[in-house]
């Protein structure tokens, strides 16, 4: 891209760049922001664009670049020149950048989404970490040389310590056996011996070296005889010390040195990521973005700002260039150029803001074409460009012997020869500085030559000519800054149609010229003007009729284009909820569906289990039926039926267990019997009626009394080799048998084992309704082999 400084200096591009590069962390970034120039081509502004979006990308999880105080750019010529060499805090501050520039670099390679451009970039860079680690194990945080930074200084620094500690035992001696000849308790160090301070009238009544005298001239400096030949020794090991230091200095010098390329190539990556990271805290600050790229021909500005007029930046431009600048509100600039209209000539009012709208796309088209964020809005478009040519200002230069119009005709000259497509205008105050028809001429001339080439233009006039020429070409169009005839100021706002005045009159009354001058001028202006002002303020008001016509239209396609989105928001969110809801439901059906199998398997199971034990149970019955011979056997197959209702007050008799009672009670399924003064609830099924002869039958078919005449009942359950859960269902059903009869006390023997048979059948004991207590068997009864239950009376 060809662009002259005179172009860059009339567009102001030193002090934005000096603006961004305020936002770099290192010299190395702000040096590389300040260099900064225009791609050269597409491909090169490809790449800008890549590695600014990479590294805003990467720096969203923070800095790539830490700040830095130091001058690296001094040091590392230094490092190359040697002259003077650097310091240890000099090498340790290269060290640092090292370190950083390698992490930095890390994070790029790294990255979980890969940041080609950047990786493209740095790709020749190695490792410096070798580099890094030596400076760190031969200096300490402040640069100085680490005392184990080799063996020879660690054993100087030994026998330094050594000699010290030696020296001030003798000399502390010294002083102590001759109080009287040393006037401070202090052993100063003086040119690197330990001496003692003698007074003045002591000097000679001991043999030694006076080193000087003190300051208030009342003693010396002196060092004793007997420590001389010490302090020699402590010197010279200081002096290999500092010898040691020096050595291991130099050769860390000539590491760094030696990999120069290394370390330029670290420090050029760090001045491309902090140059990086000022433009994106630039863009930042000043609300900027990076411009979509337009197709040639084509550039489209929306909601644009100059840089260097924005309030939000007047801080940083008081500090970096000593001028403020604005502080109120900017006019945002909106802008377009296309094949329709690729040169816009502007016109308007003196003070309106001509001469910056044009400042503003030529200073954002430079911009956009560093890789720059651009202060605009979205929707905004800057195409590539091969060269660009401004005109701003005056261009007189005395030395040169050129006046301001001949400068001005060169600069022209440069448009015209620069015309052609991708070349970009932008010429302030075309055809002044001369004669209005001269400068007409030469105007129009160059409107057409750059209409014919091809290209962008935007040109700022006052003469009425020139704008009436571009309204008559194709491809040129003309603007006006707007002007507000209530007001008699600018709004700054460019408004595309027809051209403006220039409103000088007006601009003479709101500086508060003499009003005798102004009206002589208005006077002397005729007929024929005055006819012009007056098509130009109703053509003006027209516009502003139209323009707050078409706002409005704009105001209700938005309300619509509004609610048509609402509407289809939320139409989104209803199918969102009705999918949500759906699938809401699906799952918990079939949460339903799993819970009932669930539950229907575990129910089956239970019954399967409960039929299992059912079996084992009668089993059980079978395998202990020896321990009670005389009981009578029931079976409910052999059950006649029975002899009249189950009421209150019938003879009953249980179906399985065989004992007989007086039927109390009956609720629902559960009925309380009477049995010899006990009080027994059974299911209302397992009870038959039974008549007076039947009863005695039964009583006869209970086992029969012993000697002493009391009835038989069971008395003891053999568990052994039954599991827990059979051994307890076998014991509630012993229990249930044993309880009606006469016998307080019953046996269960269970056996010793591991004992949790045992442990098993007491827990069950301690709940069961039927047990007033229990105790382990004595000794003739089995031991703890056995449990002794009392029955509840």
């Amino acid at each position: 891209m060809k662009v002259r400084s005179e172009t860059l200096a009339a567009l102001e591009w030193p002090s934005l760049v000096a603006l961004v590069a305020d936002e770099a962390r290192t010299d190395l970034g702000a040096a590389r922001i300040s260099a900064l120039a225009p791609a050269d081509d597409s491909a090169d502004l490809a790449g800008r664009r890549a590695a600014y979006v990479e590294a805003l990308r990467l720096g969203a999880d923070g800095p790539l670049v830490p700040a830095f105080g130091e001058a690296f750019a001094a040091l590392l010529e230094r490092l190359e020149s040697a002259r003077p060499p650097l310091e240890g805090a000099e090498i340790l501050a290269l060290a640092r950048m090292l370190a950083a520039g390698a992490d930095a670099i890390a994070r790029v390679r790294g990255a979980e989404i890969p940041c080609p451009e950047l990786t493209r970039r740095l790709a020749g860079v190695g490792d410096p970490s070798p580099l890094v680690a030596r400076a760190h194990r031969v200096l300490d945080r402040k640069g100085q040389v680490r005392d184990d930074a080799s063996p020879r200084l660690a054993e100087l620094r030994r026998e330094i310590q050594g000699t010290r500690e030696r020296l001030y035992g003798r000399l502390e001696r010294l002083r102590g056996e001759h109080a009287e000849l040393f006037g401070e308790e202090t052993v100063p160090l003086r040119g690197g011996r330990l001496l003692l301070v003698l007074q003045a009238g002591a000097r000679g009544r001991m043999p030694g070296l006076v080193h000087g005298r003190s300051g208030s001239g009342r003693s010396f400096y002196f060092e004793p005889l007997e420590v001389v030949e010490e302090n020699n020794q402590l010197q010279t090991a200081v002096d290999e010390q500092e010898a040691e230091r020096r050595r291991l200095l130099d050769e860390l010098l000539s590491a760094f040195a030696a990999e120069l390329p290394l370390v330029s190539a670290v420090a050029g990556a760090v001045a491309e990521l902090d140059a990086l990271e000022a433009a994106r805290r630039f863009g930042e600050a000043a609300g900027a973005r990076l411009a979509e790229v337009a197709p040639p021909g084509r550039l489209r500005l929306v909601g644009a700002r100059h840089p260097l007029l924005d309030p939000r930046l007047a801080a940083r431009r008081a500090r970096v260039l000593g001028a403020a600048g604005h502080t109120s509100a900017a006019v945002p600039l909106d802008l377009e150029l296309d094949a329709a209209r690729r040169i816009l000539v502007v016109t308007g009012p003196n003070a309106g803001g001509k001469t910056v709208a044009a400042k503003t796309v030529g200073l954002l088209a430079l911009a956009a074409q560093a890789g720059l964020p651009v202060p605009c809005e979205a929707g905004s478009e800057l195409p590539p460009l091969s060269s660009v040519v401004a005109t701003v200002g005056d261009e007189q230069d005395l030395l040169a012997e050129r006046s301001t119009f001949s400068g001005r005709l060169q600069r022209l000259a440069e448009a015209w020869q620069e015309a052609g497509p991708g070349a970009l205008a932008l010429l302030d105050e075309l055809g002044s500085g001369t004669d209005p028809e001269e400068g007409t001429a030469l105007a129009v001339a160059l409107l057409e030559h750059l209409l014919a080439r091809g290209g962008l233009a935007v040109i700022t006039t006052h003469l009425a000519a020139l704008a009436a020429a571009a309204l008559e070409r194709a491809g040129a169009a003309c603007a006006a800054m707007e002007f507000d005839p209530d007001s008699g100021r600018p709004t700054y706002r460019l408004r595309p149609g027809a051209p403006g005045g220039s409103e000088a009159l007006a601009l003479g009354r709101r500086l508060g010229l003499p009003a005798a001058w102004l009206e002589r001028a208005e006077a002397l202006l005729g007929g024929e003007h005055r006819e012009l002002r007056r098509m130009l303020a109703e053509l003006e008001a027209t516009r502003a009729e139209l323009a707050r016509a078409a706002a409005e239209a704009e105001r209700s396609a938005a309300e619509s284009a509004a609610a048509a989105g609402r509407l289809e928001r939320e139409r989104a969110a209803l199918e969102a909820e009705r999918r949500v809801v759906g699938h809401r439901l699906e799952g918990e059906l079939k949460s339903f569906r799993e819970r009932v199998s669930r539950a229907l398997a575990a129910q089956e199971e239970k019954l399967r289990r409960e039929f299992e034990a059912g079996r084992r149970r009668g089993v059980a019955a079978a395998a202990t039926a020896s321990l009670f011979e005389g009981a009578p056997r029931f079976a409910a197959e052999d059950e006649p039926a029975g002899a009249g209702p189950l009421a209150p007050g019938a003879k009953v008799r249980h179906r399985g267990l065989g004992w007989t009672g007086t039927l109390e009670r009956v609720e629902g399924e559960r009925a309380e019997v009477a049995v010899r003064g006990k009080r027994l609830s059974a299911r209302l099924g397992e009870l038959v009626a039974v008549a007076g002869r039947e009863a005695g039958a039964a009583r006869a078919r209970k086992p029969a009394a012993d000697e002493g005449g009391v009835e038989a009942a069971p008395v003891e359950l053999m568990l052994l080799g039954l599991t827990v859960e059979d051994a307890l269902d076998a014991v509630d059903e012993f229990l249930d048998r044993a309880l009606p009869g006469p016998r307080t006390e019953v046996r269960l023997v269970h056996g010793h084992g591991t004992g949790r048979l045992r442990e098993a059948v007491r827990t069950h004991l301690r709940r069961h309704p039927a047990v007033a207590d229990f105790r382990p068997g004595a000794p003739n009864e089995g031991g703890n082999g056995a449990t002794v239950v009392t029955l509840r009376s």
